[in-house]
This record gives structure tokens, sequence and C-alpha cells, in this order.
């Protein structure tokens, strides 16, 4: 019942709001509240929903060992560079240079038989910064091999000849004897000496 009389007397100075009628207002409210309930569609994420293949393990690459070089081995200093056809080897530990009184005796004993300690390449094994003359033996780099004291097994020459005794081998003169001062001071040896170097330089 909708008397504006009675609402003035109940409600006087109130300022009043018509709102309709009530049950009809009531039904709406129940039907927006229905419908504010109702849950929202949920949205699918298709690209989530798809299921996700596993990624194939990477391959990995084989760790490459380096290989460890064998240190090089050092090398031999070689047997000194010859000039001339003669080679003659003394030892001398205390100095390089043959003994004055010494190199006097072998050129007198060279020139007679046609040469001399000047066309000779006269060594100190004692000095040599190599002592292999294999390769002097067999690229045939002399043509007379005269050792005063030097047995030749130093130079790995494997070569066995008595002493004062010349031999050819191979194209090459060898002659094994004592050390000059040695000889210097025996007379039979320096006559041994002086047949022996006839012999190799075939002198009558």
């Amino acid at each position: 019942m909708n008397n504006p009389a009675l609402f003035k007397i109940l409600y006087q100075d109130e300022t009043l709001f018509y709102l309709g009628d009530i049950k009809t207002g009531t039904q709406e409210t129940a039907a927006r509240i229905e419908k504010a309930s109702e849950p929202a569609p949920v949205q699918t994420n298709v690209a989530a929903a798809m299921p996700v293949s596993n990624p194939k393990p990477a391959i990995q690459a084989t760790p490459v060992i380096p290989v460890a070089t064998p240190p090089t081995p050092p090398v031999a200093p070689e047997f000194p560079s010859l000039r001339h056809k003669i080679l003659i080897l003394i030892d001398e530990p205390k100095q390089e240079e043959i003994l004055a009184s010494e190199a006097a005796f072998l050129n007198n004993i060279l020139k007679a038989v046609g040469h001399s300690t000047d066309h000779s390449d006269i060594l100190n094994f004692s000095f040599l910064p190599g002592t292999d003359a294999t390769k002097v033996f067999k690229d045939k780099k002399t043509n007379y091999f005269i050792t005063f004291g030097v047995p030749l097994i130093k130079l790995h020459l494997d070569l066995l000849l008595p002493p004062y005794t010349p031999k050819n081998i191979e194209g090459v003169w060898f002659l094994l004897t004592d050390p000059l001062v040695v000889i210097e001071a025996d007379r039979n040896l320096k006559k041994k000496l002086w047949q022996a170097l006839q012999k190799m330089f075939e002198v009558s």
C-alpha cells in the first residue's frame, strides 16, 4: 500500500525515495547476486595446455687431450771442418795450441816426407767441440789420419791398428803413435815414426 499521507505522518520532514515494488526489487537483486555468483568463464591457454616435448640434450664435444711432444734430444756438436788432406790429432789438456817445441819437431818430420804443418789440420782432442770423427772417415774428408797419443776409439772409430803401422782403410791412411813429447825424447821412437811416415807417404 502506497499512501502518501500515511508516509508524511510517519516520516514527517524526512526525505523519502521511492524504490518501486519491493518484491520486484528483491527479485532483481537476487537475480543480480545469482548472476554475479556465476563463475566467470575460464580462459584456457591452448599453448599452455599442449604437451611440452622434452628438448634433446645437446651433444657434448669430446674434449681434445693434447698429446705431449717428446723433448727433442740435444744435437751433439760436430767434428770441426777440415781444410787440408792431412789430419793430425794431439792431446794437450793444459793448452789448446800445440807446444812450440813439439810444433817444430812435427814440422821437421813432415818436411822430410814432403809435407809441413802449414798444410795440415792440427787439432787438440781436449778442446774439440765434437769428438765423433765417423763422418770424416766415411765421407773421406781427409786422406791421412795421424794421431799422437789419441786412441781411435775416443774418436768413435772402431778400428784396431797396431801403433807405428800405417794402414789404408777404404782410401784413408791411418797411423797411430805415442804423444809427441814421448817420441821427441826417444831416439828409437823417432826412427819408428820416420819409417811409418815414409811408408804412408810412399817416400823412398
